[in-house]
């Protein structure tokens, strides 16, 4: 396992690995600027202690729902004010937001699992030979047998 300390220095490879994600994602971070670009060596990209701990808050707002667009607006954000207090109360602007689509989506999918039960208990009832009115199933008088 790699330490991380504020002065210790990661390769591209390395921060991919500490974050779980792949090294093409850390540069698209970079080229939308997400992320900062790194120092270099060479040729080769230097990340610090500070790029990993970004690296894990952008992952950890993924998970949470939000949008690159919506991490870069937090971004912007801190930029403008240089203030972690403006970057929280529009986050939780955010968080808000998305607590209402996921009941949205909860809402939806009860109902969708209710008509799913329905359509399996008529299911049900015609495999066990009545159509739900409790007379058998049986060709109408107009089918052929």
């Amino acid at each position: 396992m790699i330490e991380i300390k504020e002065k210790s220095k990661f390769s591209v490879g390395e921060v991919a690995k500490l974050v779980a994600t792949s090294t093409r994602t850390i540069r698209y971070y970079e080229e939308i600027g997400l992320l900062e670009h790194p120092q270099r060596r060479g040729n080769r990209r230097v990340y610090s202690g500070e790029d990993l701990r970004r690296l894990k808050f952008i992952r950890r707002l993924k998970l949470l729902g939000l949008s690159l667009a919506e991490m870069s607006e937090l971004k912007d954000i801190y930029k403008i004010h240089q203030s972690n207090r403006k970057v929280l109360s529009r986050l939780l602007e955010l968080f808000e937001r998305h607590i209402d689509k996921i009941e949205q989506s909860i809402e939806g999918l009860q109902t969708l699992k209710r008509e799913i039960e329905r359509y399996r208990e008529r299911i049900h009832q015609k495999l066990n030979g009545n159509n739900g009115n409790g007379k058998p199933v049986g060709k109408s008088k107009g089918e052929k047998k």
